[in-house]
């Protein structure tokens, strides 16, 4: 009989601690294309800093490509049930002496990590286009690669 008194509070302690610890780490439920979109959001950033007004043109044009494949990523994200918010911190290490190279390191990064992704059926093609803004915005900065 002495031994089934503690037995409550076992059972009591066990439950409690199973209702504080989480099922997944956020960063095991992130797909690769959670990590493209922070290399993306990283990689505007880069675009959006650098000032030079000869470079204007393709500049707005990769950030507005960037933008869209960003749209695309975070549609597929939400149908898929992910939190897009919970994405992996942005990535150091670029040069900001040189922005246009940096962006297009990281736009390269992210169109790996959404190649090697999955796209449901149900998100229509998402991944497609996603992948065509990520090349469009490549394609724009090329030219002072």
């Amino acid at each position: 009989m002495r031994i089934l008194k503690p037995l409550p509070v076992a059972v009591f302690t066990l439950i409690t601690l199973m209702l504080f610890i989480p099922a997944k780490t956020a960063s095991a439920q992130a797909p690769a294309y959670l990590h493209a979109i922070s290399d993306l959001r990283s990689a505007r950033v880069y675009l959006q800093y650098d000032s030079r007004p000869e470079f204007a043109g393709p500049r707005d044009k990769a950030i507005s490509e960037i933008s869209k494949a960003i749209d695309e990523m975070k549609k597929a994200a939400f149908r898929d049930g992910k939190d897009i918010w919970q994405s992996p911190p942005p990535q150091s290490g670029g040069d900001p002496a040189a922005p246009f190279h940096t962006a297009a390191r990281l736009l390269r990064e992210a169109r790996s990590d959404v190649d090697h992704g999955y796209d449901l059926p149900e998100n229509n093609g998402l991944r497609e286009k996603s992948l065509k803004h990520i090349d469009d915005a490549l394609a724009h900065l090329q030219p002072f690669l």
